[in-house]
């Protein structure tokens, strides 16, 4: 069984206000064999709704590490604590929004405890609309962009720092990314920012842009038999001004990508223009689009056409494995780098270890 350690390092400093102090923890396995030369490694990164502590990721890291002889890890990134559910809420149009599905009683006893609100309703059969208490801060937000993917760069690089301080030889040419949703996004943003790291991304579902930075996002959550539509209005929506920096069009512009890019993607996606995303990846070099229709669901791999394709993880991973071939990524890290994306200039430097990054 493989070994499974959990270590906390220092954050990358934060972009928006530099401010530093900010501990980045990273779950990683080990192959029960141990690592050799032939070891990759192997990153996780999940979108809404998952993070480190998903019981699935828990075992795709432990099992992916003997199976295919790979260190693989996972990063509790910048932010992500408000990509999940939530607990506390407002209700979006007051009191008088649902006064009219209780009677008096249950109205004083509202007053009296608000709290009460979910036992109230519960054996109701409605919609109630309410907006989420996020009680984001610059110190700490679901930026959806720079900051989380700093992160993965960092949790990257500090894993092979430690293997080559311990003189634990991997194989620097099979570093795998895989993804979900925004977190294949981040996968794809990550190319951008360190285009040397990944040897192959597996992309399942990845955006063309972080929709939550123009629209709010809608969680539907169910109590008894009323049902929740809980509004998020993050703070990202108002502090990134260069959206079109994140777009996946800007990233791969004139951008001769060094990895080999899997991505699977279904017709029927709420968040996605599938052609208009197919366009695009039509133009990047080495990458590979599979586009699931409803023909192609198998109940196995992909069981619907839709956003995130109700895939089984653990399956969809076999099968881009064994499309990855031996691909070597042959883009030069540098101590000091540029990008630049929009209106948004990235400098890079390596010269200390880690990489930092500044903005401007």
């Amino acid at each position: 069984m493989a070994e499974n350690q959990s270590i906390s390092i220092p954050a990358h400093h934060n972009i928006y206000n530099g401010s530093s102090g900010r501990d980045l923890r990273i779950d990683f396995s080990i192959p029960q064999s141990g690592v050799t030369a032939e070891t990759g490694i192997l990153i996780f990164v999940p979108g809404f709704g998952g993070n480190i502590e998903s019981n699935v990721y828990k075992k795709m890291r432990e099992r992916f590490a003997d199976k295919y002889n790979l260190v693989t890890l996972q990063c509790a990134y910048f932010g992500d604590e408000y990509m999940q559910g939530v607990e506390n809420f407002n209700l979006k149009n007051g009191i008088s929004d649902i006064s009219k599905y209780l009677n008096s009683e249950e109205m004083t006893s509202l007053k009296r405890n608000p709290s009460d609100l979910l036992n109230l309703l519960s054996n109701k059969s409605l919609t109630i609309p309410v907006v989420a208490k996020l009680n984001e801060t610059e110190d700490n937000f679901n930026d959806m962009g720079y900051m989380q993917s700093i992160d993965i760069i960092t949790s990257l690089e500090a894993i092979q720092i430690i293997l080559k301080e311990n003189n634990l030889p991997y194989n620097e040419q099979k570093i795998i990314g895989y993804g979900h949703s925004h977190g294949a996004y981040l996968l794809h943003l990550v190319n951008r920012m360190a285009p040397h790291l990944f040897s192959y991304i597996i992309d399942n579902s990845a955006w063309i842009e972080p929709v939550y930075l123009s629209t709010n996002r809608y969680l539907f959550q169910q109590y008894g038999s009323m049902t929740l539509q809980i509004e998020f209005d993050y703070l990202s929506k108002y502090k990134i001004l260069d959206k079109e920096a994140l777009n996946l069009y800007t990233l791969y512009n004139k951008f001769e990508n060094q990895s080999k890019i899997i991505i699977f993607q279904g017709t029927d996606d709420n968040l996605i223009d599938h052609k208009l995303k197919m366009k695009i990846v039509s133009d990047i070099k080495n990458a590979e689009f599979i586009l699931i229709d409803e023909k192609d669901i198998d109940n196995h791999i992909f069981r619907s056409n839709k956003h995130g394709l109700d895939a089984n993880f653990i399956a969809m991973f076999d099968y881009a494995y064994g499309k990855m071939g031996d691909f070597v990524n042959g883009a030069e890290k540098r101590t000091n780098n540029e990008t630049y994306l929009s209106k948004t200039r990235i400098v890079v430097d390596y010269l200390h270890g880690l990489p930092v990054f500044q903005f401007r």
